[in-house]
């Protein structure tokens, strides 16, 4: 079963850090979905949950679609700019 956790970017790029890609189904720290800020990034495992991340909030599927439709997650656009954008 796939989850999510949420990291903060900062572990990702200290050389020091735990994250075992080898583990994940990623190749590397580029193929994640990292929030607006940039500070932040989803990082996905199949169950059981690797040792580096015990101990952390893990989300199902619908709760990481639920956090990632938020205003730190995606850009919300403005019916002013949705018009622009479309030409209207």
């Amino acid at each position: 079963m796939k989850k999510y956790v949420i990291v903060n970017t900062s572990e990702l790029n200290d050389p020091n850090s735990t994250i075992d890609f080898s583990q994940l189904p990623y190749t590397g720290k580029e193929g994640l979905r990292y929030n607006l800020d940039g500070d932040r990034a989803v990082v996905k495992y199949e169950t059981p949950i690797p040792a580096f991340f015990s101990g952390r909030a893990t989300y199902t599927l619908s709760q990481i679609t639920e956090i990632l439709q938020g205003f730190e997650w995606t850009k919300q656009y403005t019916q002013e700019e949705i018009d622009a954008m479309s030409g209207s």
